[in-house]
Protein backbone atom coordinates (compact mmCIF):
# COMPACT_ATOMS: atom_id res chain seq x y z
CA UNK A 1 0.00 0.00 0.00
CA UNK A 2 3.27 2.25 0.73
CA UNK A 3 4.22 1.92 -2.26
CA UNK A 4 1.53 2.58 -4.26
CA UNK A 5 0.79 5.48 -2.75
CA UNK A 6 4.42 6.96 -3.04
CA UNK A 7 4.29 6.06 -6.69
CA UNK A 8 0.93 7.76 -7.45
CA UNK A 9 2.52 10.89 -5.34
CA UNK A 10 5.52 10.64 -7.58
CA UNK A 11 3.68 10.69 -10.50
CA UNK A 12 1.64 13.70 -9.47
CA UNK A 13 4.19 15.98 -8.04
CA UNK A 14 6.04 14.97 -11.65
CA UNK A 15 3.07 16.25 -13.69
CA UNK A 16 3.34 19.53 -11.38
CA UNK A 17 6.91 20.16 -11.69
CA UNK A 18 7.35 18.96 -15.54
CA UNK A 19 10.12 16.41 -15.03
CA UNK A 20 11.63 13.48 -12.88
CA UNK A 21 11.13 13.77 -9.00
CA UNK A 22 12.70 11.41 -6.32
CA UNK A 23 10.72 11.04 -3.80
CA UNK A 24 11.36 9.26 -0.65
CA UNK A 25 8.99 8.24 2.19
CA UNK A 26 9.42 7.79 6.03
CA UNK A 27 6.95 6.41 8.29
CA UNK A 28 6.46 6.98 11.89
CA UNK A 29 4.67 4.51 13.85
CA UNK A 30 3.07 5.17 17.71
CA UNK A 31 3.98 2.38 20.13
CA UNK A 32 0.65 0.45 20.89
CA UNK A 33 -1.86 2.82 18.28
CA UNK A 34 -4.03 -0.59 17.96
CA UNK A 35 -5.12 -0.09 21.82
CA UNK A 36 -5.43 3.44 21.80
CA UNK A 37 -9.01 4.65 21.26
CA UNK A 38 -8.05 7.69 20.47
CA UNK A 39 -5.86 7.41 18.16
CA UNK A 40 -8.11 4.76 16.36
CA UNK A 41 -10.82 7.31 16.42
CA UNK A 42 -8.65 9.68 14.77
CA UNK A 43 -7.78 7.43 12.17
CA UNK A 44 -11.32 6.84 11.29
CA UNK A 45 -12.01 3.69 12.98
CA UNK A 46 -15.48 3.08 14.42
CA UNK A 47 -14.59 2.32 18.32
CA UNK A 48 -17.16 0.56 20.48
CA UNK A 49 -17.62 1.36 23.95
Amino acid sequence: MLKAIGTAARQQIQKLVMGKVYLELFVKVQPKWRQSRTSLAELGYRVEE
